[in-house]
């Protein structure tokens, strides 16, 4: 049975997203790093890039937190995973603290995000970090390390209570079950081969429904815009993948249209 409904969620405990307004909407401004920061070092030995996730406590005050720390890759037959790792940090005041590493062979092809995500006990993201990597002539280069002026503005200006990070427009996920992450990778392919140009991250979620069923939804800004119960079926769930990336790629067709509108107005 596939559910559509048009609602928002209010209550996001397993991931936050970033929720870019439009001009003409206000929103209360809130600056990442400011005293919870994620940070990603890098060092470079002969074979490998070794990442490590940091958390920094700048306030004299001691805190519990949560981290993301996630790993997204795309070859360069378009196949795409995701490796995360997360848990509940505690941090005294001023206290730096090591999270987890990885390493990275500098031969592997493709393209390669880390994102490291620190969350308050309301999980409402505090802190964040990412580094972008790209396969050239065979090795993996560092092409992204923090930030650019245009985000760091956008971040500050734009960033609302419930905000996330800003990705370069993501697929992230939080499944259950087998078919769930079977839908997560059939979505993942079609919006890569497809080429989705935006900013904005696509949350898939999956939560218990009826009986053994779960139910599926897809997100974006907070914005239900699909939700069915899952099968095992594989054409079922091409099928449901196709059907929410093509209500996602109408859905951001609209924010741009009214974007659009609203710099035309002012």
């Amino acid at each position: 049975m596939i559910q559509f409904q048009k609602y928002i969620f209010k209550n996001l405990k397993n991931f936050t997203l970033l929720l870019i307004l439009f001009l003409s909407v206000s929103v209360s401004a809130q600056i990442y790093n400011k005293e919870f920061v994620a940070k990603i070092y890098v060092k470079q030995d002969s074979e490998f890039f070794t990442f490590t996730a940091t958390a920094e406590n700048l306030t004299p005050t001691d805190v519990n937190l949560r981290y993301d720390f996630s790993v997204f890759k795309k070859d360069n037959n378009n196949n795409t995973s995701k490796n995360n790792q997360s848990n509940l940090l505690f941090l005294k005041g001023n206290e730096k603290k090591i999270l987890s590493s990885v390493a990275i062979n500098y031969s592997e092809e493709g393209k390669i995000i880390l994102l490291l995500v620190l969350y308050d006990i309301d999980d409402r993201p505090v802190g964040q970090d990412r580094i972008e990597l790209n396969s050239d002539n065979g090795y993996q280069k560092v092409v992204k390390d923090e930030l650019s002026v245009h985000e760091k503005q956008e971040n500050r200006d734009e960033a609302a209570p419930q905000d996330g990070v800003i990705v370069g427009g993501l697929v992230l996920e939080k499944t259950l079950t087998k078919a769930g992450r079977d839908f997560y990778k059939y979505f993942y392919s079609d919006y890569y081969n497809r080429q989705v140009n935006t900013k904005k991250n696509i949350f898939i979620e999956e939560v218990p429904g009826k009986f053994r069923n779960t139910r599926i939804s897809v997100k974006i800004d907070d914005q239900l815009l699909w939700q069915f119960f899952s099968q095992p079926k594989k054409s079922f769930l091409q099928t449901m993948a196709k059907s929410a990336l093509d209500r996602c790629i109408a859905y951001l067709q609209k924010l741009e249209k009214q974007k659009d509108e609203t710099l035309t107005r002012y």
